[in-house]
């Protein structure tokens, strides 16, 4: 028997996602655990520098936008929000399937191509490392969910902004 983990770890926040009744009441699998697991942390700026033209992907909410939390929105970026129906990550967790979906709704962005899968992508939302799964850890481990093998935590606007030497009014 092991012991539970603190419920404030990312650990914790994991294994409470993986085996939280949601609405779609699915399980994390290995797989995805992994990827979680890899994003976890705010990517090095070395290697946030070093993608090609990377997809910036703000998944703050609207409101959240609008009063700058994070960081001002940066210009190039797509703003899909990962949450659906508006419901926390909490109350429902978002499937990859549900955000291919999103992404291609609300961003333009179709992955079905392997041209898609093949591009960089920097996730953020209003913070970066954190002790729980942040959104934007969360939507980078979905985008490597589906195939994406180049999908990165940016952290925040303003850590993006930072590691890339963009300005304000970039």
């Amino acid at each position: 028997f092991a012991p539970r983990p603190h419920p404030e770890t990312k650990q914790a926040r994991a294994a409470i996602m993986a085996t939280s009744s949601s609405s779609s009441s699915l399980w994390l699998t290995e797989i995805e655990k992994q990827h979680i697991e890899e994003t976890s942390q705010v990517a090095d700026s070395a290697v946030l520098k070093s993608l090609i033209n990377p997809i910036i992907i703000d998944v703050r909410s609207a409101k959240e936008v609008e009063a700058d939390k994070g960081g001002v929105r940066i210009a190039t970026s797509v703003h899909v929000p990962i949450n659906i129906n508006g419901q926390p990550q909490s109350i429902h967790r978002t499937t990859p399937e549900e955000f291919r979906s999103k992404l291609s709704e609300e961003g333009g962005i179709d992955l079905s191509s392997s041209t898609a899968t093949s591009r960089s992508f920097i996730t953020h939302c209003t913070k970066g490392n954190t002790e729980y799964t942040g959104r934007g850890n969360r939507v980078a481990a979905l985008l490597r969910d589906l195939g994406v093998s180049q999908a990165y935590n940016g952290g925040s606007a303003d850590e993006i902004r930072a590691a890339l030497g963009l300005s304000s009014s970039s």
